[in-house]
């Protein structure tokens, strides 16, 4: 029997307790799901709020449609989507996050430094400008700043990097968004710092320098993060 453990939003809820089942091989692989009645009479909620974590379900590809049978647990029940945990049904944690970041966007630089091309550099000395060109305007600073770091993330010339470099940016602009705006006053005080730090951590990169392309990295992030009161672990 299908029991809710935490007091998640409801979607969130339905999601994991169906996870469970199929964690604990209650659910195995191609094993067809109750239907939608069924869960919700288990579950003590509204078909629509099953429906919603079904189609979540689906869309993760942890669950698949067979015309006319219902819906069954596909063969590779983990899923073929990444998602961060969302604990008590929240977005996912903006100090998590940065540290993400700081692990990976370091190595990121260093190996950016190493592999990097006069179109890569090219590219983040124009985010670069277009950073200082709007530095009084919030939203098109942000965005070129997403642009230069996108560019360091290209420059690594790994897919698979990139590939999660898009999915934490995303994830992290809709978690930040409210932060930022709240912040928006220190932001503007602290560009300069900003724009300064950009600009070692370039140079780095455009001297091949992969330690000090690191470094460099890591005191941006340490200092983006205190500019949203966020203190970051050390690394050693």
């Amino acid at each position: 029997m299908l029991e809710l453990q935490r007091p998640d939003s409801l979607v969130v809820r339905v999601v994991s307790a169906i996870r469970a089942e199929i964690d604990s091989g209650q659910l195995p692989p191609e094993s067809r799901l109750p239907t939608e009645q069924q869960l919700a009479e288990q579950l003590n909620v509204s078909r629509s709020v099953v429906r919603e974590a079904i189609a979540q379900l689906k869309a993760d590809g942890v669950i698949t449609a067979r015309r006319g049978l219902g819906s069954f647990i596909s063969q590779t029940p983990a899923g073929t989507v990444f998602r961060f945990p969302q604990p008590n049904g929240r977005l996912p944690d903006l100090a998590q996050m940065f540290e993400v970041r700081l692990w990976i966007e370091t190595q990121a630089a260093a190996i950016a430094a190493r592999r990097r091309d006069d179109a890569d550099l090219q590219r983040m000395q124009r985010a670069l400008q277009a950073m200082q060109e709007h530095r009084d305007n919030f939203e098109a600073a942000a965005l070129a700043d997403v642009e230069f770091h996108r560019a360091i993330a290209d420059a690594s010339k790994n897919d698979y990097f990139v590939a999660f470099h898009d999915f934490l940016r995303s994830q992290l602009a809709s978690a930040r968004k409210t932060a930022w705006e709240n912040s928006a006053s220190r932001f503007v005080t602290g560009s300069a710092d900003a724009t300064q730090e950009h600009q070692l951590l370039y140079q780095a990169i455009a001297d091949g320098d992969a330690q000090r392309a690191a470094a460099s990295a890591e005191a941006h992030l340490r200092a983006a993060a205190g500019r949203l009161s966020l203190e970051l672990p050390t690394t050693n």
